[in-house]
């Protein structure tokens, strides 16, 4: 799974939670910056089912509430947790 991978699960897990079309979603944030910001409040809502499903645990710190305000931020984080990211040449 690449960073990319997991910003489209961040953005799909978004949008079906607010009954939109995860593209719109896209096109909505990418409007808004480069980072893909969100509010952090609908990051958290999504946190527990990205990490099931991509099997990486956030700690529950500043660092991750920091991660939470981008697309991009969290979905470097998780990345980060995953084993096979170790060695990989990282994706945006």
């Amino acid at each position: 799974m690449t960073k990319d991978d997991i910003e489209w699960l961040i953005i799909q897990l978004i949008a079906e939670d607010n009954a939109m079309d995860a593209d719109d979603l896209l096109e909505e944030l990418a409007a808004a910056g480069q980072d893909l910001p969100v509010d952090s409040l609908l990051a958290a809502e999504v946190l527990t089912r990205v990490q099931e499903q991509v099997g990486a645990e956030l700690p529950t710190n500043a660092e991750t509430a920091r991660a939470l305000r981008s697309v991009k931020a969290f979905a470097d984080a998780v990345w980060r947790l995953l084993p096979e990211s170790h060695g990989e040449v990282a994706t945006a």
